[in-house]
């Protein structure tokens, strides 16, 4: 003959409201209030709990809403990366392109330059701009060691500082940060430690 468990008197709290409010079933709640189902359901049968429960449901649909919008903020701020850096890695090789081809220009021509001007402005046409990773600051600098490390978008935004993705997007180099960006999605594809 079997004995049977004691089940104990329900002590709700607001988690179990929460649980409720997100659609997890009762008997489920029982087992884990080690209570009966039957004593979840005429508690939530209550006026007040009901409204309790109503109240969690608005709340949780907030919060998936706020997630939505930052899941779609860091998204459309993955694309801006992504683009600035195609943009940035083109202008590059255009500016690389017409330096070779002054120099290649300059250098073809039969005749030294005449004055110091005319040599001035070959040495000027000749030069290569600065490219992004000439200029890069402090701030790339540690952005970069962070992921050369292996480190995303977060391990950035923790070791620079800078508080805000609009931010690491607004003053870090944008080649690095798709280079962090790649770390995620590396991240993302391996499976988890068992």
């Amino acid at each position: 003959m079997k004995r049977r468990r004691r089940l104990r008197k329900l002590v709700p709290d607001a988690e179990l409201i929460r649980r409720r409010a997100a659609g997890e079933p009762l008997r489920e709640l029982a087992s884990d209030y080690d209570v009966a189902h039957t004593t979840l359901l005429r508690y939530f049968e209550r006026s007040e709990v009901a409204k309790q429960i109503k109240q969690a449901e608005r709340q949780l649909r907030a919060e998936q809403r706020a997630a939505a919008d930052l899941r779609s903020a860091e998204q459309r701020l993955e694309r801006e990366v992504r683009r600035k850096a195609r943009e940035q890695a083109a202008r590059e090789r255009e500016d690389a392109r017409r330096s070779r081809a002054a120099v290649h220009e300059i250098t073809s021509r039969r005749r030294p330059a005449r004055s110091a001007y005319e040599a001035w402005l070959d040495e000027r046409d000749a030069a290569m701009p600065l490219t992004r990773a000439d200029l890069h600051s402090q701030l790339d600098d540690i952005a970069a060691r962070v992921v050369a490390a292996g480190g995303g978008m977060q391990a950035v935004l923790d070791d620079t500082d800078l508080r805000t993705l609009e931010n690491v997007v607004r003053s870090i180099d944008p080649a690095i940060l798709k280079q962090a960006l790649d770390n995620d999605v590396l991240k993302q594809a391996q499976p988890p430690p068992v």
